[in-house]
């Protein structure tokens, strides 16, 4: 009996000491979770890069070559800056463009016709690893006709974008093709130098900025912005951008220094280039003084914005840029003084002037619309 009371009581201590450990190793996984969260919740830039990385790298991975919006556009005028050629080098039948070496040329070809393909064949469980096969079997041909030295590919709008948006890509275009990649290898690359380049610009604005931090790491995050720094776009370098100039001119209006001037002046006017209607943002300089000290420091104001607004028309005009003038032009012919801005306007003061004086001679004196209706 004494040896059965021993065991008894042996069994029991041991029962107490894992009820004891199992609460304490749980805790300590909670202590571990909460110091994590909290070192991340103070440092909003970090968490950011973080999550950028992660979720971005995802993006790239089950995002098949070529297949984001106008990635094929985009992908040539890289192509084209990584050449030294800034300006469009080539017109064809009023389209702008560049001229591509045959394989490259049937490369794009064979990824432009294999999306479509992937896209309308859903219900037929195609998958696009099947494609990517395919392409290693045909080696990216879509016929057998090489004669022809250089195609002439169009940029399809992408021809009014300035080497700003694409900074992070063109470096990565230029190590591509000295490594003699393909179109999928060369996309990938370009791919994973923007998603590095936008996040760090977008996390330096972060921790730039006074307020908003979390609202900044919010927006970013969207999965809009993400799939824009993931991809082949001019939006990424738009976004993260603009977020540099906004965290600047938040530090102005809350009276902290808002930084050195030539730094302000120099991500204005990338900001402003890097799509055309960004220009706009050249308002929150004077939004982030008062209106007594506007006069006062015009001279900075000056320096700030004054690129903008110089360069960002200069690009227009250098390249001729009409971005959605092809387009019209598919669906039937239109007159290129249609185009013309002026042209435009005194068109629709015309318009406007024959609808209302036909609209009056129509209705009585002190009759309106509804009591005619």
């Amino acid at each position: 009996m004494r040896l059965v009371d021993v065991q008894t009581e042996a069994a029991s201590v041991r029962v107490s000491r894992t009820a004891i450990t199992a609460p304490s190793s749980l805790q300590t996984s909670r202590n571990a979770l909460s110091f994590i969260w909290t070192g991340l919740h103070s440092y909003p830039a970090i968490a950011f890069t973080l999550l950028s990385i992660a979720f971005g790298s995802l993006v790239i991975s089950v995002t098949p070559p070529l297949r984001g919006p106008d990635e094929i556009s985009h992908f040539l005028r890289i192509y084209s800056y990584s050449r030294g050629e800034f300006l469009p080098p080539a017109e064809v039948a009023d389209r702008k463009g560049i001229f591509v070496e045959r394989e490259l040329y049937d490369q794009l070809h064979f990824f432009a016709y294999a999306g479509e393909w992937f896209a309308t064949a859903g219900e037929k469980h195609v998958r696009y690893g099947q494609v990517i096969v395919l392409y290693r079997e045909v080696d990216g041909r879509i016929d057998d006709d090489s004669d022809q030295p250089a195609i002439f590919a169009p940029f399809a709008g992408t021809e009014g974008y300035t080497p700003i948006a694409y900074l992070p890509y063109i470096p990565a275009a230029v190590i591509g093709r000295w490594l003699r990649l393909e179109v999928p290898g060369l996309v990938l690359l370009m791919r994973l130098f923007g998603l590095a380049a936008f996040t760090a610009v977008t996390a330096y604005a972060i921790r730039v900025s006074p307020v908003l931090k979390w609202p900044f790491v919010l927006i970013a995050m969207l999965p809009v912005s993400l799939f824009n720094r993931s991809v082949l776009s001019a939006d990424g370098a738009a976004l993260c951008s603009a977020f540099v100039v906004t965290a600047f001119c938040l530090r102005g209006a809350r009276n902290v220094s808002a930084g050195r001037l030539w730094e302000r002046s120099v991500w204005m006017t990338l900001c402003s280039l890097s799509k055309q209607p960004q220009i706009v943002f050249v308002l929150l300089e004077l939004m982030a003084l008062r209106f007594k000290e506007r006069a006062q420091r015009w001279r900075s104001v000056l320096i700030v914005i004054l690129p903008s607004l110089v360069l960002s028309p200069l690009w227009v005009i250098a390249v001729s840029a009409e971005i959605a003038a092809w387009r019209l032009q598919k669906d039937r012919y239109h007159p290129p003084e249609e185009f013309d801005p002026l042209w435009k306007l005194l068109y629709m003061w015309t318009i406007l002037f024959i609808f209302r004086w036909q609209y009056g001679r129509r209705l009585p004196t002190g009759e309106t619309d509804c009591g005619q209706s």
